[in-house]
């Protein structure tokens, strides 16, 4: 047993297939397949089931997966542990915020006056999660709506994470001046089946429209093409600047647009979305992350 054959197996259940795995990892798929046989008749177990849409864990594998993934956080600590002990590093994932964004600048260079290297990625719920998981990032934030929490938690549960809320919100149309709704002082339903959506791709199944307007609309929005999805958030402000497209949103915010956007209120919406960080529960977060996460509590309580 090496290194080698834990990464190829903890990388293949974490795609769930053997060829995502094999990109992930830049080799080919055959070596893979053949490094977890290997695995497998050293342990004499079976850790993996082959289907045809991918592979399954077993419950011994399930077992391995969970050694595994600590030998190699480990193994990876020890091979940094000169550079950890020099420099520390304040790595943050997040789903698309402009408000999120702004406070982590402010943090960066007032607070902590730019004192250690920094990471701030972007990213979809699945991507944060990973993230978090495999010690690329100490925490995520993210936006979780009451349809999703239960699936949510079973998820992080099983990644060895959890969810720490900070505060909730409720989604707002965003329009610009091409918008009819520009002026209005809220949206209906009514109002929202007449218009053209853009949207960030990670927030597609998440909240927004499906949240607002429920799943049998979305999927006719979706069908006659009136929803534009993009992962560039520039695009979309400029889709809402300069077009009639509007967004429903948590993360967008119109400070930074000199006043041109609006965020409308949706007449009728009851639903809030849960606003916090994913971290991993067997490890405490750094100074720097505490005091990140403090900062944003106190934004998100003051506003």
């Amino acid at each position: 047993m090496d290194l080698k054959q834990l990464q190829y197996f903890v990388v293949s259940v974490d795609c769930g297939s053997l060829k995502k795995a094999a990109e992930t990892l830049y080799t080919s798929q055959p070596h893979i397949s053949k490094s977890l046989k290997s695995l497998e008749a050293e342990l004499q177990v079976k850790l993996l089931i082959r289907k045809s849409r991918g592979v399954e864990v077993t419950e011994a594998g399930k077992k391995v997966y969970e050694y595994a993934c600590r030998i190699l956080v480990d193994s990876g600590k020890i091979q940094n542990i000169r550079e950890d002990h020099l420099s520390r590093t304040l790595s943050i994932a997040a789903s698309s915020s402009r408000q999120l964004e702004e406070l982590f600048r402010r943090f960066y260079t007032e607070e902590l006056r730019c004192s250690i290297p920094a990471h701030y990625l972007q990213g979809g719920m699945e991507e944060i999660c990973q993230r978090i998981h495999r010690h690329t990032a100490e925490m995520g934030f993210v936006h979780v709506d009451a349809r999703q929490m239960t699936a949510f938690k079973q998820m992080l549960e099983y990644r060895h994470l959890e969810f720490v809320k900070l505060g909730e919100v409720r989604p707002l149309l965003f329009v610009g001046p091409k918008s009819p709704l520009y002026q209005a002082e809220f949206a209906t339903n009514k109002d929202l089946r007449e218009l053209r959506y853009v949207q960030m791709k990670d927030e597609k199944d998440s909240l927004s429209i499906p949240l607002v307007q429920g799943a049998e609309d979305y999927r006719n929005y979706r069908s006659l093409r009136q929803v534009l999805m993009t992962d560039s958030r520039e695009l979309l402000v400029q889709l809402l600047l300069h077009t009639s497209f509007c967004s429903i949103s948590c993360g967008l915010s119109a400070d930074n647009t000199g006043g041109r956007l609006r965020g409308i209120p949706i007449k009728g919406i009851k639903e809030t979305v849960a606003f916090g960080y994913i971290r991993r529960t067997r490890d405490g977060l750094s100074m720097e992350a505490e005091a990140f996460a403090a900062y944003v509590k106190r934004y998100w309580a003051e506003s």
